[in-house]
């Protein structure tokens, strides 16, 4: 750890190898987070893991499909097991499509939902899951 630059506690990003996701997670380590990252694409993950790595903090990339409840459940317990328990929780994960709407097949249209929607809401339940019982933590 870099000196000068306190514990915040650990954070998790969902969908943080990418985009404004993964800017979250170099901030979030920039200012003294250990970061766990859930996301799909292991050379993304184990890119991020070194930006975490290069801001002096511990990180840990998960191959999560925030669709899956079960998943972002094995997930947050991997964290909280690793990292130590969960101070912050930051949805991001979304999947789109560059097409308009009537151009877009209904399986397409499907993992767009699945992960955009239940993605936040699959995070948030497990999220508030983990946090109620202490009484602390931010989604």
């Amino acid at each position: 750890m870099r000196w000068g630059r306190r514990n915040r506690g650990v954070a998790v990003v969902t969908g943080g190898t990418a985009g404004v996701g993964r800017a979250t997670v170099r901030e979030l380590a920039r200012k003294g987070w250990d970061v766990a990252v859930l996301a799909r694409g292991e050379a993304g993950l184990r890119a991020t893991e070194r930006d975490i790595r290069d801001a002096g903090r511990r990180g840990i990339g998960i191959a999560t499909d925030v669709a899956d409840l079960d998943a972002v459940h094995a997930a947050a317990e991997k964290v909280e097991a690793e990292l130590g328990p969960i101070n912050l929780w930051v949805n991001v994960a979304f999947v789109g499509a560059l097409r308009t709407f009537c151009d877009t097949d209904p399986e397409t249209f499907r993992r767009i939902t699945d992960v955009t929607y239940f993605g936040q809401v699959h995070g948030t339940r497990v999220a508030l899951e983990y946090m109620r019982p202490r009484d602390r933590g931010v989604v």
